[in-house]
């Protein structure tokens, strides 16, 4: 009883205890700010509240308060997406930038971008509609490519459909991006490599909005999901409808990982490496990650982002630089350890 009960009262401070330190790492990042490199970091707070200045005050409220408010938000995403991904595929290397559902979401936004330029002044919710259709049609084709005898969804063709189709989708944006004009070249380009410097307050409600749905329905599906442990027979041994929640479990992390292209472009390995940094401290329970993942990968790319901001200042590096150097040591830890596994 003692011993549940601990496990319990740990299972709930974990996710406060990360919740504040996203909370200070967002009062760090906006007294970081880069824009106004004279500002000392607590006069960031200090001037929003007292508000002396109109244009120091339109840097904090317009600037960089949405970057760091996109960033937990991105981050979020992208972590629920990879928890998602590898705890129905049973595969510790799925994440929605190697699966190739980021690069599907890319391509469609960067194809809408090329084909149709004006498409943006149509409205906030076409490029997060377009992302997700991109997104949604890779995970189908990676999910059916990936797909065995009897209908099974093989681990290693699962990785294998997603770094062909990932290949296949980094081609024709090329291709896209050899065509169009120098300066929309220069805008793509930037945010393809993951940025959080075009975020506006307008994008975040709705994003913040259809995370906290997706968050609530894995929630109420944690039990389910937790059944995949068992594979997805076993999953069908306890009464469960493992295809269907399978293929919702897709459109979900496709969703996710698209909410995250709309907002800050191509970002690796957050939905790698934070999955991994939950389980080994509370488990696979999905009743107890589903809490504490969102705000590790919000924390995470907020982290990355200031260290985007603030390495090289006043030039500014991509966010998907930041993230590809703490990933890549990473997956080829994990890679080492899977291949020493099997042995």
């Amino acid at each position: 009883m003692a011993v549940r009960l601990s496990a319990r009262v740990s299972a709930y401070l974990w996710p406060v205890g990360a919740a504040v330190l996203a909370l200070s790492a967002l009062w760090v990042a906006v007294g970081l700010g880069m824009h106004s490199g004279a500002v000392a970091f607590d006069a960031g707070w200090i001037e929003i509240i007292q508000g002396p200045s109109c244009s120091m005050r339109d840097i904090l409220l317009h600037g960089r308060l949405p970057r760091a408010v996109a960033a937990l938000l991105v981050g979020a995403a992208l972590s629920l997406s990879g928890l998602l991904l590898q705890g129905v595929t049973r595969n510790p290397l799925a994440d929605p930038f190697l699966l190739g559902i980021s690069g599907g979401a890319g391509l469609a936004v960067v194809a809408l971008q090329s084909l149709w330029p004006r498409a943006v002044d149509l409205g906030p919710w076409l490029i997060p509609a377009v992302a997700f259709g991109g997104a949604l049609l890779a995970m189908l084709a990676v999910l059916h490519l990936a797909q065995a005898g009897g209908g099974r969804v093989s681990l290693l063709g699962l990785i294998l459909s997603g770094v062909v189709i990932n290949a296949f989708c980094a081609a024709l944006i090329t291709f896209l991006m050899a065509r169009a004009d120098p300066f929309r070249l220069r805008v793509t380009s930037t945010w393809l490599y993951g940025g959080l410097g075009f975020v506006a307050w307008s994008h975040l409600l709705g994003v913040a909005l259809v995370l906290l749905g997706c968050w609530l329905f894995l929630r109420a599906q944690a039990h389910r999901l937790n059944t995949f442990g068992l594979g997805m027979e076993g999953a069908a041994s306890v009464g469960v409808d493992a295809r269907m929640l399978l293929r919702r479990s897709a459109y979900v992390a496709s969703l996710l990982a698209a909410l995250a292209v709309s907002v800050a472009g191509l970002l690796g390995y957050v939905g790698l490496i934070v999955p991994h940094v939950v389980r080994l401290a509370v488990g696979r329970d999905f009743r107890v990650t589903l809490p504490l993942a969102p705000f590790v990968g919000g924390l995470l790319l907020l982290v990355a982002d200031v260290g985007a901001r603030m390495a090289f200042a006043p030039e500014e590096l991509p966010v998907g630089v930041i993230t590809a150097v703490i990933g890549c040591p990473v997956l080829l830890a994990l890679l080492s350890a899977q291949l020493r596994g099997r042995r």
